[in-house]
């Protein structure tokens, strides 16, 4: 079987599940949002603006390690004991802090939430080899089936809690359910047993692992601030309200992010690795790829871009209707933020997690600072400038040193590719802000026309696939 017809056999099993989860999830937010108000969706994100930022480090790059590396079942235990060292770090860190993150609000009853908050740290180091070792093995539909599991088991809690009255209770706890159930049905799958061992092997591995955690700890660090900061800010100036509306928002381009880099990456990742042990072309499968991540964005963009009222008052009901004034802008950063998020496996995939923090410096800086001027205006008005200074400043810089640079992609396939997304997304932006929606509309059309052109290759097979499936057969 080709590495493409593999690819997306893979992405297909893993998309059923990954689609399934995230459909269920989606729709219980439109239960949830009828039993919980803005205010208590907020007081929760007050807190994860700090404990989402530990949590980035929870991985640290270790199941990319585990999938990377080709040693055998000891380093895999021992890097597991290692993942659970972090996790108990972590978790003491969050503990430390709940006291310091109550008084920055100013509100003390912070301090329990947080608190139990900094549990799933723990957990979730316990589940981080298993799911690397998954991925190596191209397990797929084992992946997919447990997260399926866990992530339906969240969610009737979650809507089970706010039903009884449990407020914000409601969000934090089942996670932690979750995580316990994802243990033992990850544990089952792997046969991988938490073991201590001695101090020698911990640090030879952590003498293999140092360099990847090192370099996606500090990538990490400064792309969570740049992608959170907007929340911090919002939380302390405008209040949870204020948060709740944008944090709704906001997770509407971090799920289907999330769907893009979690499904495609999760399967992108090992996929081209095992490409590239057989001297595969990594870099055309690659571009094919976000072509066809492209084409899927499109009609979720104009769904969030022109239809946002209706889409508030449908899904959330109309005490969410100033979600409406932010989502045509996640519309837009949909179209290209959700390519840009698989850049990552293709840095570490070709060794060059270094480059990739170096690069996170000045892009996560310009970033912040478009984040924090916006504050001062309104919270509309920052993810404008989140908007613009994504599209003209971070997308530029990795198509030079990502694509071109590290990745070794010709400058011409780069600039047809890349350059009509950034123009015509910055310049929807700014037809939104001042209102012309005729311009958005000739601008989006534009857009469309782009894709067609540029990834007509793709469509003509999709068309002549669906005709034969179509066709009925002979008798």
């Amino acid at each position: 079987m080709s590495f493409r017809k593999n690819l997306f056999k893979n992405i297909i099993v893993l998309g059923g599940y990954t689609y399934t989860s995230q459909i269920i999830g989606f729709l219980a937010t439109i239960i949830l949002s009828r039993l919980l108000l803005p205010e208590e969706y907020g007081f929760v994100a007050l807190i994860t603006v700090f404990t989402g930022f530990v949590k980035t480090f929870s991985d640290a790059g270790l199941s990319y390690l585990i999938i990377r590396s080709d040693y055998g079942k000891l380093f895999q235990r021992v890097i597991h004991y290692l993942s659970f060292i972090i996790g108990v770090i972590l978790f003491l860190l969050v503990a430390l802090i709940a006291y310091p993150i109550s008084l920055f609000y100013e509100d003390p009853a912070l301090i329990l939430p947080t608190l139990v908050m900094s549990l799933n740290f723990i957990f979730r180091s316990l589940v981080t080899v298993p799911y690397g070792v998954l991925s190596k093995q191209l397990k797929f539909n084992s992946l997919g089936s447990l997260e399926l599991i866990g992530s339906v088991i969240e969610v009737l809690f979650m809507i089970l809690f706010a039903f009884l009255g449990f407020s914000y209770w409601a969000l934090i706890l089942p996670p932690l359910v979750g995580s316990v159930v994802r243990i033992f049905m990850y544990y089952n799958r792997t046969k991988i047993r938490f073991k201590i061992y001695p101090r020698k092997y911990l640090i030879v591995g952590f003498r293999k692992a140092k360099s990847i955690i090192g370099n996606l700890s500090g990538f990490t660090f400064l792309n969570y601030w740049a992608r959170n900061s907007d929340n911090l800010i919002i939380g302390k100036v405008y209040g949870a309200d204020s948060l709740g509306i944008y944090n709704r928002a906001y997770r509407l381009l971090t799920m289907v992010t999330g769907i893009m880099t979690g499904l495609f990456g999760k399967v992108l990742y090992p996929s081209l690795k095992d490409l590239m042990s057989k001297g595969g072309d990594v870099n055309r499968e690659y571009m094919n790829l976000l072509g066809i991540i492209s084409l899927i964005n499109y009609p979720i963009a104009v769904l969030l871009i022109f239809f946002s009222e209706p889409l508030v008052v449908l899904l959330w009901s109309e005490r969410w209707i100033l979600v409406a004034d932010l989502l045509p802008y996640i519309g837009i950063l949909i179209l290209t933020q959700t390519l840009n998020s698989t850049t990552g496996n293709i840095f570490i995939l070709y060794s060059k997690e270094k480059i990739m923090f170096r690069l996170g410096i000045p892009v996560n800086i310009v970033m912040i600072a478009a984040i924090a001027t916006g504050a001062f205006f309104s919270y509309v008005h920052v993810i404008r400038f989140y908007s613009l200074s994504f599209l003209l400043v971070n997308l530029p810089l990795v198509m030079y040193i990502g694509f071109r640079r590290s990745f070794g992609f010709e400058m011409k396939e780069i600039l047809t590719f890349w350059v009509p997304k950034i123009a015509l997304s910055a310049f929807m932006v700014v037809s939104i802000w001042i209102g012309y929606t005729w311009l958005t509309v000739a601008f989006a059309f534009i857009y469309l026309v782009h894709l067609i052109i540029r990834q007509r290759e793709d469509l003509a097979n999709g068309y002549r696939l669906l005709k034969r499936k179509l066709k009925p057969a002979k008798s």
